[in-house]
Parts: structure tokens; C-alpha cells; sequence
């Protein structure tokens, strides 16, 4: 009976993934096809601990492609590095004026270098941010798709490969590996992948929710803030706490699929609180 509801649940999350993908989802999104490095990719997640492995490990990192993420671009690591490819998921960053002047005018400013630019679909249906972005003939844009997908697995798995969808994108990375998995790459690393946040999250007397969210580029600035969702407000602790199970399931998700395409994903962030894939030191 256990196994027949399973299986029931699941083949409705797959039907509500159709219809997802049939009212969300862009049909033709392009992907960029030259790379200075086609075997081996290094996502630069956010966390804290990139500035040490950059540091400690540049020879392992400087000959391969790189993919940075959200505000990388206000750290000087991003013209020292010169990422071929970057890539933004939250919402906040076309939505919120001074975080959209913030990122995609310093982007303009700063990438003096041929770079693919990814965008999620739905970021279209803003217009203030795109003449910052053309106004760099370096950057080339490039649009995928958030929509979340559950269901059966070779269901899921199809969709991953085509781009249709990604697993539920609860933070940049997940679409960050999504996406890196649909390129030529054979071995994506990630580095600064700390996930470290449960420790971080507290509540204060009058019941708010405060998370520590420490970043690469302002280890020495941050502070603890409400977290705020799309629509503005600050999330309540449940929230938060479903968003960061979300994630880390999603990283299951996403090393079936990288099994399924004959591919490994590497994480190479000491300490790192992901526990979907395999450890390296370098």
C-alpha cells in the first residue's frame, strides 16, 4: 500500500511538472558551445571559504573554466579570475533597484573579457536592467529556465538534459550545476560551496528570524538580517529551514542526473555541509 501511494504521489508530481513546464518554461534556450577549458569546469559558489582555496590552489584552478555567481562581480577576485561564464537565480536582483544597479551595472563596468551572461526566463519580464547589460559588448546573455521539476526519474532526468526545467532552484548553485551538466564538461568542482548555515541562523527575543549569511567577498562586513523571500517579506524560520532541506536534496537530484550523463561533480570546499557529492583536496 506504502509503495502504491509512492508511486501515486510521484506520478503527480510529474504531471504537475508537465504543466509547469508548458506555462513557465522558454522552448529555445541557447548554450554556449566554446570554452578555453572543454573538460573541466569550477563553479565559484559564494562561501566564505573560496578566498583560501583561490589562494591556496590557483594553479589547480587558473587552466579551467570557470562559472561565477551573483555578487562575485563587487569582489576584485572577479577581474583577477576573469570567469567565462556567470550566472544569477535570485529574483531580488532585478527586483530590488539597488541590488540590480549594483550587479549589472558593476558587470558593464568591470568585464573587459568575452563572457556568457546566464538569466533566468523569467527575469525577461524586467526591462530595467537589460540596457545596463547591453551597454558591454563583452557580455553575451544567454536565458535558461527555473522552472522546479519533480517527479519520476527518467522523467526528471529528461527534462535536466533538454533544459526545461532544473531540480527546485532554492539557490544558485543548484541551477549553477544544472546547467554546467548540460555543457561539454566531464569534472565540474565546486569551490566556496560551504552551505554552512545552519549554526548561523538565530532568533532574537521578539521572535525574528536572523541568518549570518557570510559571503567570500564581505567576510568582514556581513551581519545577520532577515532573510527576504520574492515577495519582500522576511521569512519565518520553518521557511528557511524547508528552503535549506529543499536544497540539499536537490544535490541528489542533481548527481543522479551527472551519473546519468556520465559526469562527475567534485567538491572541492573543505568543510562543506553538502553531502551529495564526492570530496577532494587540492
Amino acid at each position: 500500500m506504502e509503495k502504491c501511494l509512492r508511486w501515486l504521489e510521484t506520478l503527480w508530481q510529474t504531471f504537475l511538472s508537465v504543466v509547469k513546464i508548458l506555462l513557465q518554461s522558454k522552448w529555445n534556450t541557447s548554450l554556449p558551445t566554446q570554452f578555453s577549458n572543454n573538460e573541466e569546469l569550477v563553479i565559484l559558489a559564494n562561501g566564505p571559504s573560496l578566498n583560501s582555496t583561490v589562494q591556496n590552489s590557483n594553479d589547480f584552478i587558473c587552466d579551467k573554466t570557470l562559472l561565477a555567481v551573483n555578487f562575485a562581480v563587487t569582489s576584485p577576485m572577479f577581474e583577477q579570475l576573469k570567469p567565462e561564464l556567470y550566472l544569477i537565480a535570485d529574483p531580488l536582483f532585478w527586483i530590488v533597484p539597488e541590488k540590480r544597479e549594483q550587479l549589472f551595472g558593476t558587470l558593464a563596468e568591470k568585464t573587459t573579457w568575452e563572457m556568457t551572461l546566464f538569466v533566468p526566463c523569467r527575469a525577461l519580464k524586467d526591462k530595467m536592467w537589460q540596457p545596463l547589460i547591453a551597454k558591454n559588448q563583452n557580455i553575451k546573455l544567454c536565458i535558461y529556465n527555473t522552472t522546479p521539476i519533480e517527479g519520476f526519474k527518467f522523467f526528471c532526468n529528461f527534462i535536466f538534459k533538454r533544459g526545461y526545467g532544473v531540480p527546485r532552484p532554492h539557490n544558485v548553485l543548484i541551477p549553477s550545476i544544472a546547467i554546467g551538466l548540460r555543457l561539454p564538461f566531464k569534472r565540474i568542482y565546486l569551490a566556496g560551496a560551504d552551505h554552512s548555515w545552519l549554526p548561523e541562523v538565530t532568533v532574537t527575543d521578539d521572535n525574528v528570524v536572523l541568518m549570518h549569511q557570510k559571503h567570500f567577498y564581505d567576510q568582514n562586513k556581513s551581519k545577520s538580517e532577515t532573510v527576504k523571500q520574492e515577495n519582500l517579506k522576511s521569512a519565518r524560520l520553518h521557511t528557511i529551514l524547508y528552503h535549506m532541506y529543499v536544497a540539499f536534496k536537490s544535490y541528489f537530484v542533481l548527481k543522479d542526473f551527472a551519473d546519468t550523463q556520465d559526469k562527475e561533480v567534485i567538491n572541492i570546499t573543505p568543510n562543506s555541509f553538502i553531502d551529495a557529492f564526492k570530496r577532494m583536496k587540492v
